[in-house]
């Protein structure tokens, strides 16, 4: 019988307006071991930040008002986040080709291959 172990469970944070996009991307997460939050804006993720203990966060950039972006660089300049890994996702990049070339290494399109995203976030977990 398999168990997992709660011990060793990481926590996903997965920001994406797209409901079947939060689905999705939950099946992928869990069947690869993580937990998995998922919520629709930035706000609602930083809410969720505060209250639980993420590990990781998975942000579409094309979110409704403050953008995915933003949001990544906000993550970045807060001191108590800034550590937390973080990749970045998009089926639409416009707008932001800049930085998506300075960040393509935490950078994936949609659709996505998850067994590349799923490999990426345990590199960056040191999983």
């Amino acid at each position: 019988m398999n168990t997992i172990d709660t011990q060793n469970t990481y926590s996903v944070l997965y920001i994406d307006d797209n409901e079947q996009a939060g689905r999705l991307m939950t099946i992928y997460l869990l069947r690869a071991g993580f937990d998995v939050v998922v919520v629709n804006s930035a706000s609602e993720a930083r809410e969720k930040l505060k209250e639980t203990g993420i590990q990781a966060i998975i942000i579409d950039i094309g979110l409704p008002g403050e953008s995915g972006v933003e949001f990544y660089k906000w993550l970045q300049n807060t001191e108590s986040y800034k550590n937390i890994p973080a990749l970045l996702v998009s089926a639409h990049a416009f707008g932001f080709d800049g930085f998506m070339a300075e960040h393509r290494d935490i950078f994936f399109s949609k659709p996505i291959f998850f067994p590349d995203l799923i490999s990426r976030l345990k590199k960056m977990l040191n999983l």
